[in-house]
């Protein structure tokens, strides 16, 4: 985990810092390896009935949330950086942009670093958190506008859950030719399918990786991602898949290689190279034909190639291994945030959100900001009102110790 003077922990440090020597400089190798290799072509899928095509990987810029996540120093570099990832991925045939008001200053840095290259950028944003106010929607999009420098944007959603003002604004802003098309950005599926069926939404984001919600559907039946992405096929929406990655999830499981499940994985990393584990996520979203593109965060210009790297890979048993090596040594650290759990609470516990403000502060290192995320819930909501009845633990479909989590939450975190 990096300590604030350090460098960003990147996606392959973390495995290579969490391994042997040896181990590590056998990644080290196939790296270089990999970087000089030839890229291959960018793809591209149908956009449902918004009818634009979509590169199979683009940008995500969920890093720009908030500056304390990282700490000035490491903000202000991939703040720095940001034009260049952008390019990069242009470069390299990717053509679309994810990012939202929220999102620290990523508008501006994004659209000042597109002039001149506007015309090969589909931009996402939102009015970030969702209001419900039609004019201030209409005048978080006109700021939108300027800090984009364009007239008109090309996909602009609801972010987090769905307001019916924002539905009201959207319609006014398309009317206008402000944007086009109108989606929504949701946690949990049943959320989209409601406005899908109600025809509201051109495209939906939806968190989709092999750690989450979809490979574990077949557990329970609340969450069913891949029947939404069948019902968006056959209702022509577009579905783009966020946290691709598992949210990068850096967990410090992954220095202890006296863990055999943790050994086993750097093992089957030894021989490949880091970034192979990186490619197995992407590919195995990507093999679903009812999904259009992933939205992936990129922290530095290297990671770009890494990732489009992967475009047109074959999925392969190797993957499949390190896919399955990786679930078995986190599993029981992950809480998909499927919000199964919610119900069953007779304290009404906010148990998805704490368990993510744990995981900010163990495994991404975002104390400051981990703390000030569960202050802001309310005392009867936080993780003291438990009253340790274990029902929570009798519906969560990975089975994992929310109890004990959440009283380690609470020492963390006050």
């Amino acid at each position: 985990m990096s300590t604030p003077g350090e460098l960003p922990l990147s996606r392959r440090r973390f495995l290579e810092q969490g391994s042997a020597a040896a181990v590590g400089a056998a990644l080290s190798g196939c790296a270089a390896a990999s970087a000089a290799a030839a890229k291959g072509p960018m793809r591209y899928r149908r956009f449902g009935k918004t009818n634009l095509t979509v590169s199979e990987i683009g940008l995500g810029c969920a890093t720009g949330l908030k500056s304390k996540m990282l700490g000035p120093e490491r903000f202000n570099r991939y703040r720095e950086e940001l034009p260049a990832i952008l390019h990069r991925l242009l470069d390299l045939g990717g053509n679309f942009v994810a990012t939202g008001r929220g999102y620290h200053d990523t508008e501006q840095i994004l659209g000042n670093a597109m002039k001149g290259r506007r015309h090969e950028v589909i931009i996402f944003t939102a009015p970030d958190p969702p209001k419900d106010n039609v004019e201030t929607i209409i005048q978080c999009c006109e700021e939108s506008l300027k800090n984009f420098h364009t007239d008109c944007i090309d996909c602009y959603f609801s972010h987090g859950r769905w307001s019916e003002r924002f539905y009201e604004a959207a319609l006014k802003l398309r009317q206008q030719g402000k944007i086009r098309f109108i989606g929504l950005s949701s946690h949990v599926p049943a959320e989209h399918r409601a406005c899908v069926e109600a025809g509201q939404l051109d495209f939906v984001f939806q968190p989709y990786n092999y750690m989450a919600l979809a490979k574990w559907t077949e557990r329970f039946d609340r969450n069913d991602v891949e029947g939404l992405f069948a019902f968006c096929k056959q209702k022509d929406v577009g579905v783009i898949s966020m946290k691709p990655m598992t949210g990068h999830f850096l967990p410090n499981w992954a220095k202890d290689t006296s863990n055999p499940k943790v050994a086993s994985l750097m093992s089957e990393l030894s021989g490949l190279g880091a970034e192979h584990l990186y490619h197995a996520m992407l590919l195995w979203v990507l093999k679903n034909p009812n999904v259009c593109c992933a939205a992936v965060g990129m922290s530095a210009v290297g990671e770009v190639a890494e990732n489009c790297r992967a475009v047109g890979m074959p999925l392969t048993r190797a993957h499949e291994r390190l896919l399955e090596h990786y679930a078995a040594a986190c599993t029981d650290d992950y809480c998909r945030l499927c919000e199964t759990c919610l119900p069953s609470c007779p304290a009404g516990i906010r148990i998805p959100d704490i368990l993510r403000y744990r995981m900010y502060y163990k495994n991404y290192g975002h104390r400051e900001d981990a703390r000030e995320l569960y202050a802001a819930v309310p005392a009867d909501r936080q993780a003291t009102a438990c009253t340790e009845c274990g029902a929570c633990e009798g519906t969560c479909p990975n089975k994992l110790a929310i109890r004990n989590k959440l009283r380690e939450a609470h020492t963390l975190l006050v």
